[in-house]
């Protein structure tokens, strides 16, 4: 009874948030827009760049919502142009656009196409479908974590992450913009239910088959999939040479098994650079300095970074202007303190702990180190913000570390209460910042 509720709670606030984010306030959603339409419609120009008149009236539509005055409302003062420029390269603040259509990630020439099957509509109705379907990959993440949750975590746990998800304050925002995120964050749940089942089932070929699946196709669809490529090879190797198995035969399959998943994932990540490279920012990734920038060696720019980093993971609205208060997020931070020294103490101290548990636990601990190793190397290092939501293709894993170091401090007689208390800390967090931060916001440009 209570998995129903769960999709119930999502999909009650996921339409809030169709009906409360105004057009354009979910980030890079212009460019996402623009690309996907010029797939759909197929205006080009001899060079391959987008129709101008195609800009300028994504850029009519985003005066009419008050983009400039959200983009910069730390500021106070709104910006918006006096004449509408003809294109994203024209208009202030906007950016350009890529407009290499050919490099555009798998994602995009899904949506497009699903997009051309259906009568001619305006940009913002097209905008609101994209949306829509993100907000259908979002139920989808939820009845796929509620499965992998089970399996590692038994009924409690499957339910108790269910419920997280459905309440988290940042998955429904980033469930119901215009972007791939929300096919990422699918498609991770999916290995992550995948590596759930290999680790506690006998046979794990098809398992370990759906894990390189869903990592694959992660990174084909955005580049915040790419780090789930060195996950899976984690994964694989995990379960090939931790098995029951003896020692020789851990050797003996293990240094051939490792040979061939090293290989697929070398030829994944250049088949992804080949393809993606500019559309990724690979090539920037991969051969710029390895050096730091003067900023990313200060202590200050590390602990600003960081606390963003975190703070944007549970809640971060429109293009980050808008921050939850501050004992908002002081209880955010408790709340990962107290969940990540029970992890430990699980890991290292837990004797009673069984070993597929175990292994579960340390592997969802070494993807989400994958995927913030990604996130700094990909903006620290440069000296570039980043916003939490990078970290949402192992949003499944996480909320899964999340009780289960809660409940570690929780004697067993007493847990069901203490996911009870949990679930309803979140309801009230998320239901805090709806109503103190994002309604405030965004009412006025209804």
């Amino acid at each position: 009874m209570i998995l129903p509720v769960a999709f119930a709670l999502l999909a009650f606030r996921m339409l809030f948030a169709l009906a409360l984010i105004p057009p354009w306030q979910q980030p890079d959603e212009h460019r996402h827009v623009a690309l996907i339409e010029l797939r759909k419609t197929q205006l080009t120009l001899l060079d391959g760049s987008i129709e101008p008149p195609l800009e300028r009236e994504i850029l009519q539509s985003m005066v009419r919502y008050d983009w400039w005055e959200h983009r910069y409302a730390e500021q106070g003062r709104a910006v918006a142009p006096s004449i509408i420029p003809k294109d994203f390269d024209s208009a202030p603040g906007v950016g350009g656009s890529d407009r290499n259509v050919a490099s555009l990630p798998t994602y995009f020439f899904g949506v497009a196409r699903l997009l051309s099957w259906l009568p001619p509509l305006s940009i913002v109705e097209d905008l609101y479908i994209l949306r829509a379907i993100s907000a259908v990959f979002g139920m989808l993440t939820l009845w796929v974590a509620w499965l992998g949750a089970r399996e590692c975590l038994g009924t409690l746990g499957g339910t108790t992450v269910a419920l997280l998800l459905a309440l988290h304050p940042q998955f429904a925002i980033v469930s119901t913009a215009a972007a791939a995120d929300g096919l990422v964050n699918l498609l991770g749940a999916c290995m992550w239910w995948q590596t759930t089942v290999a680790v506690n089932r006998t046979h794990v070929l098809l398992p370990l088959a759906g894990v390189w699946c869903a990592a694959i196709a992660a990174a084909s669809a955005d580049r915040m999939g790419v780090p789930l490529l060195i996950v899976a090879f984690v994964v694989s190797v995990a379960l090939v040479t931790l098995r029951r198995l003896s020692w020789g035969r851990k050797v003996m399959v293990a240094l051939p098994a490792t040979a061939v998943v090293a290989v697929v994932v070398l030829g994944a990540a250049m088949w992804t650079l080949a393809s993606f490279g500019e559309t990724y920012g690979l090539r920037d990734i991969f051969f710029q300095s390895w050096s730091l920038v003067p900023e990313a060696k200060t202590w200050d720019f590390f602990t600003r970074f960081t606390l963003f980093v975190h703070q944007s993971w549970w809640f971060s609205l429109g293009w980050v202007r808008y921050a939850p208060p501050s004992w908002w997020a002081g209880v955010a931070l408790a709340l990962t303190a107290i969940a990540a020294a029970g992890t430990a103490q699980r890991l290292f101290r837990d004797r009673a702990l069984d070993p597929q548990t175990r292994m579960l636990i340390a592997l969802a601990v070494i993807g989400l180190a994958v995927q913030v190793s990604a996130v700094y190397w990909n903006f620290f290092r440069l000296g570039n913000g980043a916003q939490g939501k990078s970290l949402f293709p192992v949003l499944v894993p996480c909320l899964v570390l999340l009780w289960s170091g809660i409940e570690t401090w929780v004697p067993k007689p007493h847990r069901v209460h203490a996911a009870a208390a949990l679930v309803l800390l979140f309801a009230l967090l998320d239901a805090a910042v709806w109503g103190l931060v994002a309604f405030p916001a965004y009412s006025a440009s209804l």
